[in-house]
Formats: C-alpha cells, structure tokens, sequence
C-alpha cells in the first residue's frame, strides 16, 4: 500500500501561509466587503507576499473565490449531510435539517454583508458576481442535490433533476424573511420563524419528490 510522501518543509509554510490569506480574506469580505477588498491589506495581516499570492491564487478574484469557497465549504461541513446519523433520517426530516442550516447561514451577519457588497458592486465587477455565484451559492446547491439524489429512487422519484431541485428549494426557503433581512426590514430573524419557513416550503414541495406509485 503506497503512502503520500510528508510534505516538505517549505511547502507546509507556503500551505499556512496560504490558509492565513484565506482567512483574513474571509475577515476582510466580511468587514469591507468585495468592492472595497485590497489585496494588500490581506497580503499584509497574512504575512505572505503577493508572489505567493499569484502563485496560488492567481489574482485578486482568485483569492475571492478561495474565501467564499472557504465559507461554503465551512458551512456545508457543519450540516453533515454526508453521515450515517443524517442518512437513517427520514428524508423530510433530513431535508428540514439541512435547509435549517442553510437559511441560517444566509441569515448571518457575514453572509449578509458579503451578498450586499456583491450586489452593489455587480454591474462594475461582473466577475466578483460569478465568483459568489458559483463558489458559494452553487456548492451549497451541490450538497443539498446530493443529499436528494442519494435518496433515488426509494424516497426521491428516479429521473428528477436533483440539483433544479436543491436551487429551486434554496431560493425558496429565502424567500420573504431572508430578503426582508437583507434589505434591513427585519432586525432579527426567530428560529420560529425558520423553521415555519421550511415547514411550508417543504409542505409544497415533498408531493413532488416521491417516487410514482403503480395502482
């Protein structure tokens, strides 16, 4: 059985330093938002250099996409969906579950803050807009339609499109209190008021999923 050589010394500093990047990255997105982001602030709290930077990210979007990547992988990590407790649930159970804690990271103060600061600066940055799209959005989405599609076809009808589902669910359980926060309508969020989001939606939703039953 072959083993991963041990990382060299130089490349285990090149790695934190890499991570520190990520991480005040995130601090940084969340503070300022994109269109105020600087590369050199983040080169500086890191203690990194902007060689590395290029070296590992490419360019300022690149380490954009590395942070939002980073908040969608922390996130989908602490719903759990991919555990032997998460699959014995039943799937309305488990969906419940995940979307609970998928509209609670929506609801955050970071994520909050990071949606608005790309929805203002979208028209001049385009690419800042794709990067949020496809690194946090879309893999909140992969996860949510792998947890469906692990459930084909005893709980989840075969030949459905998982993941039109999960986008279409996401945006559904936003709808209403999620954009009344982001517009600043709504100071606080209960998790009554969530978990009765999710109740509804999946109330609508659910019929559709089950598989066709043969008379």
């Amino acid at each position: 059985m072959s083993t991963r050589p041990a990382l060299s010394a130089k490349r285990i500093a090149a790695q934190a330093r890499c991570d520190a990047m990520v991480v005040h990255a995130r601090d940084q997105i969340r503070t300022v938002g994109v269109d105020r982001f600087s590369v050199n602030e983040v080169v500086k709290a890191s203690g990194g250099s902007k060689a590395t930077l290029a070296k590992y990210f490419g360019d300022r979007d690149g380490l954009i996409a590395a942070a939002i990547a980073a908040e969608a992988h922390d996130t989908i990590a602490a719903l759990a969906l991919d555990t032997d407790q998460a699959r014995a649930l039943p799937l309305p159970e488990a969906l419940h579950r995940a979307l609970r804690g998928v509209l609670h990271f929506y609801l955050g103060a970071g994520s909050l803050a990071l949606y608005r600061a790309v929805i203002s600066a979208a028209s001049s940055n385009p690419g800042g807009a794709r990067t949020f799209y496809d690194q946090g959005h879309r893999q909140i989405v992969r996860a949510v339609a792998d947890l469906l599609s692990a459930r084909q076809p005893h709980d989840v009808r075969a030949g459905l499109d998982c993941t039109d589902v999960a986008d279409q669910l996401l945006h559904a359980i936003r709808a209403g209190l999620y954009e009344q926060r982001l517009i600043g309508l709504s100071p606080v969020v209960s998790d009554t008021a969530i978990d009765a989001r999710i109740s509804a939606t999946l109330a609508l939703v659910l019929p559709g999923l089950a598989p066709v039953t043969r008379p």
